[in-house]
């Protein structure tokens, strides 16, 4: 049965973007050290669920191909959006249950994947719908910025399943939530 996991990169002061919505934080470490890892976990994605903000950060950037091609993708927003050639996309508002419900259907045996926007992550945990938590600590302070996953109360604490080290300080912890 699939899984919900929230696969994120964080600062290690808990920000997935900066004060001004931008991740050039993120970007100045290059992926190469990652690609390997995230390609396997690529692999055992069935579904995708991202909030209109991320999907719109990857609208910002016309030269850009869709990076989920063959996976169906959900976006939540309450909006109108473009569409992007050739990506199997779905605009989805409404019960986060309902969602959960599609996306885990149409994943089958594999996984759904939250995609950045720690709020659509909260909406997850908060109705007791993410699974796993898969948050790269990145070796930088951010300061101040959207948060990683923010909940609308404390959780019951969760499982370490693994932690893994990467070349340039990041470490990789993936936590079960009970």
């Amino acid at each position: 049965m699939a899984r919900t996991i929230y696969y994120v990169a964080s600062s290690i002061d808990g920000f997935i973007a900066d004060a001004h919505d931008r991740i050039d934080w993120l970007l100045q470490f290059g992926f190469e050290a990652y690609d390997a890892h995230y390609q396997r976990f690529l692999s055992g994605i069935g579904a995708i669920v991202m909030g209109a903000a991320t999907y719109e950060f990857l609208l910002a950037d016309e030269s850009l191909e869709w990076p989920y091609a063959g996976i169906p993708t959900w976006v939540v927003t309450h909006r109108e959006l473009p569409v992007v050639a050739g990506a199997d996309i779905t605009f989805f508002a409404g019960d986060i249950a309902q969602l959960d419900a599609e996306l885990r259907a149409s994943a089958g045996d594999r996984d759904v994947w939250v995609v950045g926007g720690g709020s659509i992550a909260a909406q997850f945990a908060d109705a007791e719908l993410l699974d796993e938590v898969q948050v790269t600590i990145m070796p930088i302070f951010v300061g101040s910025g959207k948060p990683l996953l923010p909940v609308s109360q404390v959780s019951q604490p969760l499982e370490l399943v693994s932690s893994t080290p990467f070349r340039g300080g990041a470490v990789e912890h993936v936590y079960k939530l009970r």
